[in-house]
Parts: C-alpha cells; structure tokens; sequence
C-alpha cells in the first residue's frame, strides 16, 4: 500500500497561502477545526503554518501583529514529507520526531508539488483494522520464539482447527522477553469458529496463549466492553438496536 492510496487528495485539503494575515490563518483553523493547515500556493507546497507557533509569537516573543505579519513569517518548512509512490510505513516515521497532525504527500520526482496530506487517524485507522477492530470473531494474544517456519505451524495448526483467521498481527513489543538469544514475538489473531478448537491449535504450535477475548464476551455478556453500537452496528443484534 502506497501513501497515494491513503491519502487525503489535495482537492479536499484546507490549506491557506503564504500570504494570509495570521488573524485569518487562525480564522480558517477556527472555522475547520484543526491546529495546523498546509501553505499551499498555486499547487506548490511551501510547509506548514500552526497555531502553537502563532501563539509563540503573539504572546510569548511579542514580536508579530495578528494583523500585519504574514503565513511565511512564520511558517515552519522543515516538516518531513513523503512522496506518492512511498510505502505507508514512510509515513509512520515522519510521525516519529514531530508532532504535527499530518504528513504533507508530494509529486514523485518533485520537490514541492502538493498531492495530499496523510492524517495521523488515518494511520491509526489501518492499524486498528489490521487488528481486525469491529469484526465480529474471537480474539487471541499469543507469544512465540521467533524461529523460521514458527508463524507458517501456527497458521497450519489453526487451519486444522476449522478457525477462518480474519486478521493476523505480529508485533516485537520492547518488552517481549529475551532469553539466551530466544527472541520472542507477539501475536494477535481474531478469527471465528471453535474458540476451544483454537486454543489447542495454537498450544500444539508452540505458541503461549497470554490473552483471550471471547467474540461473545467482548460484545453482549452484562459487565463486559461494549463496543458502541454506531461504530460497529453490525456487532449489535437485530433486538437490540434501537428503533
């Protein structure tokens, strides 16, 4: 997957030009409801204007006026970007070491033609779906030794079970444990069929169940998280939902 096909198309970006007075440039955020907008002029990109910086400026340096200075007084233009064909995961660095609410996308083979912007929710959203968020199945938090042909056993083990794997995710959490040079690696697995059948599945593979959340604990017994029924209508019975 490639930042072009995630991204927010440069169309339907809110942005402002290098020439706004800063009281409108806070205007714009104000109406839309964000902290930073791209500087966007005539399809070039030239960085980011944020509210924090105005403010910096306004009342701790003392040294603009709302009024008079301009976005490029104090735009920032050191922000990573990344380019269209770039994998996704070039987008997730360039949230690593700053802290702005998206990542600009440019052109390929340019320096400065805007595409788009990357948000971090919809980061966040890829993620949660992989982990298979709202899919009605069972749940399973397994930790393995990450030895060649370990994920491939689990998978054939789980396949035996008659367990339909919905999403799989290995994650090398800091504090998964290491042993004699035995790494260690997380799993998360949802899936639906026999939750019992599974857990044999997943113990014959050598994997270590350290957690379980059950499909139906998960979403009706009393006491239990609930996720919202307008996130997840599906998840929620037909008698249930409201009329």
């Amino acid at each position: 997957m490639y930042c072009k096909d995630i991204m927010i198309d440069r169309k339907e970006v809110i942005s402002v030009t290098s020439d706004y007075t800063l009281s409108k440039a806070l205007d714009r955020m104000d109406l839309y409801g964000f902290r930073t907008l791209p500087v966007v002029n005539y399809g070039r990109y030239l960085g980011v204007i944020d509210r924090n910086t105005i403010y910096e400026h306004v009342y701790i340096r003392r040294d603009i006026d709302l009024d008079v200075a301009i976005v490029s007084d104090v735009m920032l233009t050191n922000i990573q970007q990344v380019y269209g064909n770039d994998i996704i995961e070039k987008a997730c660095v360039a949230f690593y070491d700053q802290r702005y609410q998206f990542v600009p996308v440019l052109m390929d083979d340019t320096e400065d033609q805007f595409m788009g912007i990357i948000p971090i929710n919809l980061l966040l959203d890829i993620f949660a779906n992989s982990l298979g968020l709202g899919q009605p199945a069972h749940r399973l938090t397994l930790e393995m030794s990450d030895y060649k042909g370990q994920i491939t056993n689990l998978t054939r083990q789980l396949l035996q079970a008659n367990a339909n794997i919905t999403s799989f995710v290995t994650v090398m959490h800091r504090n998964t444990r290491r042993a004699e040079g035995d790494l260690k690696v997380q799993i998360v697995v949802k899936f639906e069929g026999d939750l019992e059948d599974a857990l044999s599945a997943c113990r014959a593979a050598g994997a270590v169940v350290t957690h379980v959340d059950r499909y139906d604990v998960l979403t009706r017994k009393p006491g239990s998280r609930v996720l919202p029924a307008f996130l997840f209508p599906q998840l929620v019975p037909p008698e249930e939902k409201q009329e």
